[in-house]
């Protein structure tokens, strides 16, 4: 299917902002970049602001589409978790450019107010796995083990990528490197993981599928 000026417009300039920085990018420079006039760009997007609040939207489909998985009925419930946390690290990887800004709510109350809400029900949204695996006895955690164990989960998702890149200098995240993430939050919970929960860490291993890279 053929891509429309407006989707063209959103693809280069996340690319482009993920590349250099938000603030490094003009929209003469999406224009160029595409072949378009700039005229032809604010048709689409007045504003670098109205880009940016476009991303956010994109990146609030993606996590409100992760945060309806639900856990398998039956089998390796753990792979599943891990599906959804390979997930994350995949929508922070495409959008980094909105993770590494600096959101002054002063400035952008919305904006700073619905990444407020996306991370409270990421936060609930873990728990509620946490607190299913402990019901299906494949954890052993208290509801205040639960909340400790899924803030630190969420430093380690939000912060790993940065971390490989400044200290490593990894230019490009592949799938292997989201596969280390997974299990340093795997190792947060494995004194808690039962026996059984421990037989499918393996499995939890293997993606389901390749990382999008953007």
């Amino acid at each position: 299917m053929p891509v429309n000026t407006k989707d063209k417009i959103l693809r280069t300039s996340l690319a482009l902002f993920n590349e250099r920085g938000e603030a490094a990018v003009s929209l003469a420079q999406i224009a160029s970049r595409l072949g378009i006039s700039e005229g032809n760009l604010w048709y689409h997007f007045r504003t670098k602001r109205d880009l940016i609040v476009a991303h956010f939207g994109e990146l609030e489909a993606r996590i409100e589409c992760n945060l309806t998985r639900p856990l398998a009925a039956t089998g390796d419930q753990l792979a599943d978790f891990a599906e959804y946390t390979r997930q994350c690290f995949r929508d922070i990887w495409d959008y980094r450019f909105l993770y590494r800004r600096r959101i002054d709510r002063a400035e952008e109350p919305e904006i700073a107010a619905r990444l407020a809400a996306l991370t409270e029900r990421g936060h609930r949204y873990n728990e509620r796995i946490l607190a299913e695996m402990v019901r299906r006895k494949l954890l052993r955690a208290s509801p205040a083990e639960i909340a400790t164990l899924t803030a630190n989960a969420w430093i380690i998702a939000r912060y790993w990528l940065d971390y490989l890149q400044e200290r490593h200098g990894v230019a490009k995240i592949t799938e292997a490197d989201i596969q280390a993430g997974i299990r340093q939050i795997f190792a947060l919970y494995r004194p808690h993981l039962t026996d059984a929960a421990l037989a499918q860490t393996a499995a939890a291993a293997t993606p389901k599928r390749k990382v999008a890279r953007g």
